[in-house]
């Protein structure tokens, strides 16, 4: 059967031809391979089904990454090549059309490869990547932690010196990390979000809860962390908003969000086209190697048992001060006060019960998460002249941290992507999720290369005194043997284990 593949800026329908409606055997083929399973994590009572009495910690829901629109399948261009392989496969003939606007800069599209070698000083595989980039319509990134990825969005802004680009990326604080990169090169460099409305000549950085203030008018996107925009509310925007421009996302973990989300990266920007995992980056000299030391929890008592989701991770984890004091008495008995060390953890409620083990520490947060420092004042968890974290504040100890001259930070999420700490040699992960993503992110912090570093550790927990929070130990383990890390972890867990309750 002969079908026609139409594209129209980021989208492309498929049909007989262009008019007519695909046959039943057609459709089918294409909707079993553009739908997938959505994860949404239940909490309190909507865990409860009242008809048969049982307790779900996940809803799944299928969901359609496509649309039929008269009997033609209509869906994000980045699926041209796995929808073409699909109908070939099935021994149909496929034919393409372009039907774009014309676009208001024409010659936008034409690597200009001598500016770039006048200004650009590549690392390793930097100029392969770019040459994948300018080959293609789209396409992701999949690049470890130390390849360069703002180095990357000055050389595309000097290979196409004539054209309009979009950078895309969520948390405020890296947008203004990459404004201040670009800054640097560039002139009249646009940012919108972050209380900013700042549109450039040429180059605009956006956070991704600010997409809609764009006017469209772009002919790249260039997405940082491009997994972080996969959420339902950041995905609509990005097709809304960026309906012509060629889409390139790039990510260390193009796999591994909860919701199972991430497979619509292919429908936004196209397969992968280049990829650089962390081994191959520590043989190029780009990283340094990470040596992962597991630490054994033990406890007679269970602060976890019987509870689940947030109140799970709360008392076994957050508020569990015997785990606490078991990492901040390694890092007194291990470290002396010249190594840089970071201790991760997933709230600012954890942050503050440890940092009453560890006063000497910088608590680091974003300001944006609601808490209630009143409370913990009457409780005396926090001094009366405890001041809560302002942008400028967090921006200025990120400074400080970057040059060395702050020593010991406790951070949540603020700091685990987006941040380039080149003298960080020690991270503590005291938060015990098993998201791949956040092993990947908040694992690459020291992997920076700076003189005399030879390689970097990560503290992680062995949770024995619970299962759930042990099997979580154990899939934190099977992310860092992606990596290659090495790791200490015990023959025999049996052997260790004094408690599993729970």
């Amino acid at each position: 059967m002969r079908l026609l593949i139409r594209r129209q800026g980021n989208l492309i329908d498929v049909s007989p031809d262009g008019h007519s409606a695909l046959s039943p055997e057609v459709g089918n083929l294409l909707a079993q391979h553009l739908t997938y399973d959505h994860k949404t994590v239940l909490r309190g009572h909507a865990q409860w089904d009242a008809a048969s009495g049982s307790r779900e910690g996940i809803q799944i829901e299928p969901r359609n990454l496509f649309r039929n629109e008269q009997g033609r399948l209509t869906t994000g261009a980045g699926f041209t090549a796995k929808i073409t392989h699909l109908l070939q496969g099935a021994g149909h003939d496929v034919h393409f059309t372009d039907i774009s606007p014309v676009r208001q800069r024409p010659d936008c599209y034409e690597p200009d490869w001598d500016n770039l070698n006048r200004h650009f000083s590549p690392r390793a595989r930097q100029i392969e990547c770019l040459e994948r980039v300018a080959a293609t319509q789209g396409g992701i990134i999949n690049a470890t932690m130390g390849f360069g990825k703002t180095h990357l969005f000055n050389a595309l802004c000097w290979l196409y010196p004539k054209a309009k680009i979009a950078i895309v990326v969520k948390p405020k604080d890296v947008a203004a990390r990459i404004v201040r990169q670009l800054t640097r090169y560039f002139p009249n460099i646009g940012h919108v979000g972050g209380g900013k409305k700042l549109y450039g000549e040429r180059i605009t950085v956006f956070t991704a809860g600010s997409m809609r203030h764009s006017d469209g008018d772009f002919d790249f996107l260039l997405a940082d962390e491009a997994h972080q925009l996969m959420s339902t509310k950041h995905s609509e925007d990005l097709g809304r908003y960026f309906r012509q421009t060629r889409n390139f996302g790039f990510t260390a973990t193009p796999e591994g969000r909860l919701d199972g989300a991430h497979v619509k990266l292919e429908m936004f920007f196209g397969p992968e086209i280049f990829r650089l995992l962390y081994p191959e980056a520590v043989r190029l000299g780009l990283v340094v190697p990470i040596r992962v030391r597991w630490l054994p929890v033990r406890s007679n008592d269970n602060p976890a048992h019987n509870k689940t989701g947030v109140s799970r991770m709360r008392w076994g984890i957050w508020r569990n001060q015997q785990r606490n004091a078991i990492f901040a008495n390694d890092v007194r008995a291990t470290y002396d006060a010249d190594t840089q060390i970071l201790m991760a953890v997933a709230t600012v409620d954890h942050a503050i019960h440890l940092w009453n083990l560890l006063p000497e520490f910088t608590l680091c947060y974003s300001n944006s998460e609601n808490v209630d420092f009143e409370g913990y004042k009457r409780s005396g968890m926090l001094p009366e002249s405890f001041c809560p974290i302002t942008s400028a504040l967090r921006d200025g100890y990120r400074t400080q941290f970057e040059e060395g001259t702050l020593k010991r930070v406790i951070a949540t999420d603020v700091w685990s992507t987006g941040v380039d700490f080149e003298q960080l040699q020690v991270l503590y992960r005291l938060d015990a999720r098993e998201s791949e993503i956040l092993s990947s992110q908040w694992g690459g912090r020291p992997s920076r290369l700076f003189e005399g570093k030879e390689c970097s550790e990560i503290i992680d927990g062995i949770d024995y005194f619970d299962k759930t929070l042990e099997r979580k130990s154990l899939k934190r383990k099977s992310h860092y043997k992606q990596h290659e890390w090495e790791q200490d972890w015990p023959r025999s867990r049996r052997q260790n284990s004094i408690s599993h309750n729970g």
